[in-house]
């Protein structure tokens, strides 16, 4: 089984078909879009409430590969948006969870909380902890919480294709960039879906040193997903490789399961 997995996840690679599937695309570029603009309406795309996944996570790091497979639950609250991450494979990370509150207040940090079952303890990640790798990936604990729109400012820089689809690219910088790795990042969004195709994140010093790339462009129950994700360490052999599963949404998820007192359970 996870041989075949590991298999099927190598030509994972080749997703990058980025212009599958495209609504009307917007075509009038006088439209006079904001670079927040942009980002209001990639914040809309996902109109749901609540919703579950499952995740195939591949890491490859020179000749070291580790695959693991995780559950994502999510839901809205009036003040933020809560999101549960619990591994199921391999047996070493098997209830590992992460769970994560993202305020809509800019000016409040956002709460981050592991479970590690080995030691059954749940801790805080706060600071610095956020900045750090998730599961010795190529993303950060920062990469996998929600961001707000006001987290950062945005500037339109321009117009233009990539992999045949037509994008607005926007420069994001954060508001707090205490609390992040990154001075900015660039993102193209797709016009005809207003979703991420390509994200360059670029390090304190100005340096690019990460890229993501989205593909696996689905419409599910109307809302349009990306199903698949590439972050590749630019400075070293290193790559993530994600797969979405199972996307269902609307599921009528508790408020209990983000409760960080039953992260044990």
């Amino acid at each position: 089984m996870a041989k075949t997995m590991f298999i099927y996840l190598l030509d994972f690679v080749l997703f990058m078909s980025l212009a599958a599937s495209p609504l009307l695309a917007i075509a009038n570029s006088s439209w006079a879009f904001s670079g927040r603009d942009v980002a209001v309406k990639m914040d809309q795309v996902d109109s749901s409430s609540c919703g579950e996944s499952g995740i195939v996570m591949m890491v490859r790091r020179g000749d070291e590969k580790l695959v693991r497979m995780m559950s994502m639950k999510k839901k809205k609250f009036l003040d933020c948006e809560k999101q549960l991450i619990r591994f199921s494979e391999p047996c070493d990370v098997r209830d590992t969870s992460y769970l994560t509150w993202s305020y809509k207040d800019v000016h409040r940090d956002d709460d981050m909380w592991i479970y590690m079952p080995a030691a059954s303890l749940v801790r805080r990640i706060s600071g610095g902890g956020k900045k750090g790798s998730f599961m010795r990936s190529d993303f950060a604990n920062e990469d996998v919480a929600k961001r707000e729109v006001d987290d950062d400012r945005h500037t339109l820089l321009r117009e233009e294709d990539l992999y045949g689809a037509s994008c607005f690219v926007v420069e994001m910088i954060p508001v707090k960039p205490e609390d992040t790795n990154y001075s900015k990042r660039i993102v193209w969004v797709r016009k005809d879906m207003w979703l991420s195709a390509r994200v360059d994140f670029y390090d304190k010093s100005g340096a690019l040193f990460k890229r993501l790339l989205y593909g696996g462009f689905k419409q599910i129950q109307g809302i349009w997903t990306p199903t698949r994700q590439r972050m590749k360490s630019l400075s070293r052999d290193s790559e993530t490789l994600l797969e979405t599963r199972k996307i269902q949404y609307e599921t009528g998820l508790s408020d209990e399961v983000f409760l960080h007192s039953d992260l044990k359970r």
